[in-house]
């Protein structure tokens, strides 16, 4: 089993955010020695996980998609 895990797929995304935002999102990325792709990304994955609806939503979504590739499988 390795240590250290693959680095996973990045993509390029263009967002639109407020002036403030934008400022707040660079003020902080120097504030913790980073860069603002890493700050986006680790706020994101915090605060939709902590959204107690988002991982319920999340699962009964993948469950259905799994539901409907099954049943399109045996149809083949």
């Amino acid at each position: 089993m390795p240590i250290v895990k693959k680095q996973p797929a990045v993509l390029t995304r263009e967002v639109r955010m407020e002036e403030p935002v934008s400022v707040l999102l660079d003020d902080y990325a120097q504030f913790i020695e980073s860069n603002p792709d890493h700050v986006v990304n680790s706020i994101l994955k915090k605060t939709l996980w902590r959204n107690q609806d988002y991982p319920k939503w999340w699962e009964q979504r993948r469950s259905r998609v799994g539901d409907g590739r099954a049943e399109r499988a045996s149809k083949s």
